[in-house]
């Protein structure tokens, strides 16, 4: 019988050789990096503009910079892969290392607003890649955490001696 991989949520995905070889982590490669997880959808905007940019000149300029990339990415309807948030700057020129990568759904409504569906979030922790955790993941946890404790608590209460049955004799 074949194994089964692990849920998305349940894995740390990196790749160094690839860091190494496209000039590190930053503002114009994090997309791309992303783009070689196992979290990424190889049906998805980023995929098609990609492709697209490599093989005709006129959109080549889309590969170079995050800002093209995603100002074309936010004229297109569909799946798309984009940075939620930068790392912060904790003192000047030193950054937490943490980018949000947000996996949403875009609607075009003209003349209103994009309609925009979050389906997913993910964190690059230096090169390391991991699935947020959906609210119903981390609510299903704390439930299980509390109804464990309430049982112990109930366990250990219910072996105490009732001291109401010894005043009435």
């Amino acid at each position: 019988m074949a194994s089964q991989d692990p849920p998305l949520d349940e894995i740390q995905w990196r790749d160094p050789q690839w860091v190494a070889g496209n000039g590190g982590l930053h503002e114009n490669t994090i997309l791309h990096y992303f783009a070689q997880s196992p979290f990424f959808d190889r049906t998805s905007n980023n995929s098609i503009l990609t492709t697209q940019a490599m093989y005709n000149p006129n959109m080549m300029y889309l590969l170079g910079t995050r800002g093209a990339f995603e100002g074309r990415l936010k004229t297109m309807s569909g799946l798309e892969f984009i940075v939620a948030q930068e790392p912060a700057e904790m003192a000047p020129g030193t950054g937490t290392g943490v980018w949000v990568i947000r996996k949403q759904t875009r609607r075009k409504r003209a003349p209103e607003d994009d309609e925009i569906i979050i389906l997913a979030s993910y964190f690059v922790v230096g090169e390391n890649i991991y699935m947020a955790p959906t609210v119903a993941d981390v609510l299903g946890s704390r439930m299980l955490s509390i109804f464990t404790s309430l049982t112990n608590a109930i366990s250990k209460v219910s072996e105490l001696p009732n001291f109401l049955s010894l005043s009435r004799s």
